[in-house]
């Protein structure tokens, strides 16, 4: 959850700096105020209550957090944010404007392939995939990032909707897509990246309900403003939250500096517009049931 987590975690999640701007704001987003992008698939009345812990030396230091989606006059949807105090959730500040939800997929992006590679054979657990290969170009300020995707040739994956940041944005991932490799270059920065399925329906508790969860593990490596970094980072995504991670580990170490981090949602509520039904989790192993209690 990259915009929601304290400000020297932002690090740890973007760790894949300033992709290039390939896909365009929807066009009813005003240029001359910036809206924040974040939460596309929560409509107004949807709310997030989540504990957020960093460990650098022996101090933990832990928050606890709750965003609530607001539909405001003239705008389609705002954040407010509060944070446990004593024994109740204070705002932090005034609700902020959000982005229109742009709920494009990967492939409505319309993305040009800078290169296509021979299909090639991903294994996830016991399971062997032939997989399409393609590398997307970025560039932006003097930095060149290529991405490739390795996505199920058949079709018949659907992995709960995620994303990737990209120059700053969050860019969802295609639900086929089974592994993703990045490297990065540029003014100080030169970092290759590996994001590998670590679990396909791990059970994760979550205020009385179990979400089984597709778990990422990526690992980035290399060299930022002149020191040595490394970046471990695990996360959570299931379709009963769509588009958030339910659970982030987070690991840097930045020349002789490490710091760790975990962010866990405690609960969470998923409002649906008037007239509309819950959309049902598609069929298939990346798409295990929620039980209740």
């Amino acid at each position: 959850m990259t915009p929601r987590l304290p400000a020297i975690l932002l690090m740890l999640t973007l760790a894949t700096p300033a992709l290039a701007g390939n896909v365009q704001a929807p066009a009813t987003q005003p240029s001359h105020a910036p809206l924040l992008d974040a939460y596309r698939h929560l409509d107004p009345g949807s709310w997030i209550i989540m504990q957020a812990t960093l460990r650098s030396g022996d101090t933990p230091t832990q928050i606890r957090r709750k965003v609530t989606i607001l539909a405001r006059d003239g705008v389609q949807r705002a954040v407010e944010e509060a944070k446990w105090s004593g024994d109740a959730f204070m705002p932090t500040g005034p609700a902020r404007a959000l982005a229109p939800a742009d709920r494009r997929t990967f492939d409505e992006l319309r993305l040009k392939p800078h290169a296509v590679e021979p299909d090639q054979v991903v294994t996830v657990g016991p399971k062997r995939y032939v997989c399409s290969v393609k590398t997307y170009r970025f560039e932006e300020a003097g930095r060149t990032t290529l991405l490739t995707l390795f996505r199920d040739a058949s079709g018949g994956t659907k992995l709960p909707p995620r994303t990737i940041s990209i120059n700053n944005r969050e860019i969802p991932l295609p639900a086929d897509a089974l592994q993703a490799d990045f490297a990065v270059e540029g003014p100080k920065v030169s970092t290759r990246g590996q994001r590998r399925i670590a679990a396909v329906a791990s059970p994760l508790r979550i205020k009385g309900q179990t979400c089984n969860c597709l778990v990422e593990a990526t690992r980035v490596q290399g060299t930022s403003n002149d020191k040595p970094l490394e970046v471990v980072v695990e996360e959570w995504f299931c379709h009963d939250l769509p588009g958030e991670r339910l659970r982030t580990v987070t690991a840097m170490t930045s020349g002789g500096t490490r710091v760790q981090s975990e962010t866990t949602v405690l609960d969470f509520h998923i409002a649906h517009p008037a007239g509309s039904a819950p959309a049902a989790s598609p069929a298939g192993v990346f798409a295990a049931p929620t039980s209740r209690d």
